[in-house]
């Protein structure tokens, strides 16, 4: 295949330039139909690009024959699985089908417990066991990092009826675990294996960045093409490596892409992903070489900044931590007088250099393909001022506090939490030792810290106040004011 072509990108510009009076949706006919602020915003009629599948014009997601399965293809062959399917709900529609294709009522799924939301939206709709693995937790970074392989074999001989296993790597800080081999011991005892790459689209296309998941192996493996590649919010793949000894069935993963998807995909997204899939594979490396060149062009210029330490090569062999992404920098404002929260507001407002993520003490930035030496420049230059107006000459005087590390304890499954109606709000400083209704996430990264069904205790209650006091937010509850919280009726 030619990967120089871009055919459902192609066939769209072909049909926009068709000139046709338009009697089916959209309502807007692609003309400029609606406030002029919209087009402002859009900078142009973005409608006329809004195009819809009809009288078979445009190849359809859900039953592609044309040019759109010409396309999955392409990206299939350039990133070098079996299969791609194009999504247009993002990494998170790719976790819930790539979970319910493979486990279903009553079967275990082996899951680190670090995982996105959508991870456990794909075990609450199929109603399987996880089974949960605690990734190492790194004291300096406050954070989960990686999985221990000697933890996935003692549960896979703990659990002998684990039907997959899921995992996160990359996290959202770049941290990876070690991918090859955890697929490997899957694939030895039969378990199919799929891995969240979202964060790590890029890697199959340099040799100074991780091994991908996809040359690991791994069955099933989603990447939010968005996040790094540069293809537009909402758009995503899911690759897949078929193996006649694992129980992937193709058609039970289309169903379930068909189930979960619109049924009115939208064309732009889907033309994002033809054409960035056509940039990386003529032009991936090079624009990859560029982006391990500023990063470490910025981490070694933020080494020098007073009071900053940006993480590197130390990290590998750290709590297990195999390989880490070169393009995320973790910052730590250890050594500063200003949580992540505070410097994230004073670089956007006073520098209009936004984060990537912050948290108590940590700022992380990722380095794209969109990158350049002078927005590079620009970051050094606002980490320098924001250093230089801080006390660093000592420990910042912040108390640390980490989150509860151990697992909850879970009282009642996950599916049956989540779908009673049999509850009740409570005060929320009197909620310890009731079974939770909600789910109660850090934000972001996304990670759970307590799910539906778990027994809520002290501990989990004072580290909510804690990231709220320095400016973090929780989602997932209710009531966003944290006064009551919902609780089974018992």
């Amino acid at each position: 295949m030619n990967q120089e072509e871009m055919p459902f990108l192609q066939s769209l510009c072909k049909e926009k330039n068709r000139s046709l009076t338009s009697f089916h949706m959209p309502a807007h006919k692609r003309t400029q139909f609606g406030p002029s602020l919209l087009f402002d915003y859009y900078g142009s009629n973005l409608n006329e690009a809004d195009l819809v599948e009809i009288n078979g014009n445009i190849d359809y997601l859900h039953s592609p024959k044309a040019e759109l399965l010409q396309a999955q293809q392409l990206a299939a062959q350039a990133y070098g699985v079996d299969e791609t399917f194009f999504l247009i709900n993002g990494s998170t529609v790719g976790n819930l089908a790539a979970i319910m294709s493979v486990v279903g009522q009553g079967e275990k799924l082996l899951v680190s417990r670090a995982s996105h939301r959508s991870v456990y939206g794909g075990m609450i709709v199929s109603g399987c066991i996880p089974i949960y693995i605690q990734p190492e937790y790194d004291q300096q970074i406050q954070y989960p990092v990686a999985i221990n392989v000697a933890t996935v074999q003692r549960l896979l001989d703990e659990h002998p009826d684990i039907v997959a296993i899921h995992l996160t790597s990359p996290n959202y800080y770049g941290i990876v675990s070690d991918i090859e081999t955890i697929c490997q011991l899957a694939h030895q005892r039969n378990k199919i294996i799929i891995v969240d790459e979202a964060h790590g689209a890029h890697f199959h296309f340099h040799e100074k960045f991780p091994r991908s998941a996809i040359d690991c192996k791994a069955d099933l493996i989603i990447h939010s093409t968005h996040k790094s590649q540069g293809s537009l919010t909402q758009s995503a793949m899911l690759h897949v490596n078929f193996n006649p000894n694992k129980s992937i069935q193709r058609n039970r993963l289309i169903q379930m892409l068909t189930l979960l998807q619109s049924s009115s995909p939208n064309s732009i997204l889907l033309a994002s992903l033809d054409a960035i899939r056509m940039q990386m594979s003529l032009h991936g490396h090079q624009l990859l070489s560029n982006v391990f060149d500023l990063s470490q062009q910025a981490r070694h210029s933020i080494q020098q900044i007073d009071g900053l330490k940006c993480y590197d090569d130390q990290l590998i062999g750290q709590n297990h931590i195999f390989n880490y992404d070169p393009s995320k920098l973790i910052v730590s404002l250890a050594k500063l007088n200003l949580t992540g929260y505070e410097a994230s507001y004073i670089l956007r407002n006073q520098f209009h250099v936004e984060v990537e993520f912050c948290s108590i003490k940590h700022l992380i930035f990722s380095i794209t393909i969109a990158d350049t030496h002078s927005t590079i420049d620009k970051l050094i230059d606002a980490l320098k001022c924001v250093s230089s107006s801080y006390q660093h000459d000592c420990q910042s005087s912040l108390d640390l506090i980490s989150p509860p590390n151990d697992l909850p304890t879970m009282a009642m499954s996950l599916r049956d939490a989540s779908f009673t109606s049999k509850t009740r709000s409570i005060d929320f400083d009197e909620s310890v030792g009731h079974i939770l209704c909600e789910t109660i996430i850090p934000y972001p990264p996304g990670i759970p810290l307590l799910l539906p069904g778990e027994i809520i205790q002290q501990k989990h209650l004072d580290y909510i106040k804690y990231l709220i006091q320095h400016g973090g937010s929780v989602i997932g509850l209710q009531d966003t004011t944290f006064k009551t919280i919902q609780i089974l009726i018992q």
